[in-house]
């Protein structure tokens, strides 16, 4: 299928900066398709289908689209007005966006398969130049990916980085809770561990700094289990951290969210948008799914919401005491995604790349975002845990302010005169309520992960935090779509 035209294009840009319309990606909403009965309700006509799939991100999709291919009937619940879940597009200066996950690294090999089936192509992220760490005080330049923290407090970095990397090793993709010594493990923080492990000033802001980057949460709230479990299932802490070669290596032309946008198209008229999923009921004989008062029934169902956002709905019979303990216990990550466009990407003429990695700041870090085609320039970056916290309720106008402000103190006056400005809360988010992806603090995964991928009954669980590879990512979700869909296909 081909991409969105630019008379397309052009009208999602007269769109809400922050809330882009399910008509921009062609789909139609089948608003009010299968009428129905709400829980105790007057019974009404009833859809039937083989599953019933909750959520058209990722992993819901793709969930939906292997079992068609494999034969099986399905219909695909979602609550938005919208495909794509964490992902988003958005327009700015007449260039589409991604306002939620836009990275692809090398190793995520269903991503890029995806975008090869599609015939979208990849681009390399712009890394000719200088990057800017500013941290504990320290500022300079440097080149690659290895920040200047001067050479003592470098030669400690790589150590903390080796420690981490070490005892990532020693825990089990599939099954973190059963690594060695995981109660002790799972009892720390990250600051815990950072403040035991790191004792220059300038590690722990670094170290601080990419965990608040990497999990949207403060090393504070999020526990050393949870972090080595995502290093771990990405293939390390610096495939997750790393530009070449590593999970920020290139975005795709176009975006990120079209992905979802077409196999929503192929699965047509079976994604029903506006469809929050209100309570799931299950029998001997199958399942049955609300969505306010109209009802689906199906044989097994697949949640792919997020565990917090599964809290909400009503389960009969209820939830074991295990799995509803996780979904209590699994928050949201806090971010504020922003892009700024320019006139010119001033910054590469001052052999810059345009990535900076601040302290000193409540905006970043933020990289070079620039159109391939055009003269025009952009960068991209994200307010992340207590930042976000702090700047999700104030004013668009405060946040911008604030952004320019930030870049300006690294990149120049010239910074203060965009041609354009787009956002996205992701903590205000009315179905998302945050991202990148859940947050555990100390002791959830150990006492509660089992439950994380474990069916209950004709209820099978997917989502990028149920991943058994690069958990927390796009990729993440494909490969939880996948593994749902054998599950469930062998139940058949």
């Amino acid at each position: 299928m081909s991409d969105p035209t630019g008379r397309e294009a052009a009208q999602m840009s007269r769109r809400s900066a922050i809330g882009i319309g399910v008509g921009a990606v062609g789909l139609s909403a089948m608003r009010g398709a299968a009428h129905a009965e709400a829980p105790g309700g007057d019974s009404a006509s009833v859809a039937s289908v083989d599953v019933v799939v909750v959520g058209a991100g990722f992993a819901g999709l793709t969930a939906a689209r292997a079992l068609r291919a494999a034969g099986h009937s399905v219909v695909v619940l979602e609550a938005d007005d919208r495909v794509g879940g964490r992902t988003k597009p958005g327009s700015i200066a007449g260039e589409t966006v991604d306002l939620g996950g836009q990275w692809v690294g090398p190793a995520q090999d269903r991503l890029l398969a995806l975008a090869r089936e599609y015939g979208v192509a990849v681009y390399p992220q712009f890394t000719s130049g200088n990057n800017i760490v500013d941290l504990a005080g320290h500022r300079a330049t440097y080149e690659g990916e290895t920040p200047a923290l001067g050479p003592m407090a470098l030669a400690e970095f790589a150590l903390v980085i080796g420690k981490f990397e070490a005892l990532a090793r020693q825990v089990p993709v599939l099954r973190p809770w059963e690594a060695p010594g995981v109660e002790a493990i799972d009892a720390q923080t990250m600051e815990t561990w950072i403040l035991a492990n790191a004792r220059s000033s300038a590690v722990r802001s670094a170290m601080r700094l990419l965990i608040r980057t990497l999990a949207c949460a403060e090393a504070g709230e999020v526990s050393l289990l949870a972090m080595l479990a995502m290093a771990s299932s990405a293939g390390g802490f610096n495939e997750m951290v790393s530009t070449r070669g590593g999970a920020q290596d290139a975005m795709l032309e176009g975006g990120v969210w079209q992905l979802a946008a077409r196999m929503a198209r192929e699965l047509d008229p079976a994604v029903v948008l506006e469809a929050p999923v209100t309570a799931i009921a299950q029998d001997e004989t199958g399942v049955s799914v609300w969505a306010g008062r109209r009802k689906w029934r199906g044989k097994y169902v697949i949640v792919t919401a997020p565990p917090s956002l599964a809290a909400r709905i009503a389960y009969r019979p209820a939830l074991p005491a295990l799995r509803d303990g996780l979904m209590q216990r699994m928050p949201m990550g806090c971010v504020i995604k922003a892009h700024i466009a320019y006139a010119r990407p001033f910054w590469r003429t001052q052999g810059l790349t345009g990535m900076v990695l601040s302290d000193s700041t409540e905006f970043g870090p933020w990289f070079d975002h620039s159109p391939v085609r055009g003269a025009t320039g952009g960068l991209v970056g994200l307010f992340t845990g207590k930042s976000a916290r702090r700047w999700a309720e104030r004013s668009p106008q405060a946040r911008r302010d604030q952004v320019l402000k930030d870049v300006a103190a690294y990149l120049g006056d010239e910074a203060l005169k965009p041609i354009d400005y787009i956002e996205e809360v992701w903590a205000a988010t009315t179905w998302q309520r945050g991202g990148y992806s859940s947050a555990p603090g100390p002791g959830v995964l150990s006492a509660f992960g089992p439950a994380l991928r474990e069916p209950v009954g004709r209820l099978h669980w997917a989502g990028t935090e149920t991943a058994e590879a690069f958990s927390g990512y796009i990729e993440g979700a494909i490969r939880s779509g996948e593994n749902s869909a054998q599950e469930v296909a062998r139940r058949l």
